[in-house]
């Protein structure tokens, strides 16, 4: 018959209650991490939007100046 050693290995209950802990943490940060990339797609959407509306006002700006160049010539 063989007899454990005390100490070697927590019992379930506790065993279960760490890893119930260690599981709520990765869900939370996981979660955490979740709203991070929709934060991060919110800004990149933004900084499109941003980027198109710069685009369309630099083409403006060039279309202008070449009508005011073609009208000159």
């Amino acid at each position: 018959m063989r007899v454990k050693a005390p100490g070697n290995k927590p019992t379930g209950g506790s065993s279960n209650g760490n890893l119930r802990e260690r599981l709520a943490a990765v869900e939370c940060e996981r979660d955490q991490l979740r709203e991070e990339v929709e934060s991060f797609k919110a800004r990149q959407r933004q900084l499109e939007e941003t980027q198109a509306q710069v685009r369309d006002r630099i083409a403006w700006a060039l279309d202008s100046l070449q009508n005011i160049l073609e009208g000159k010539g």
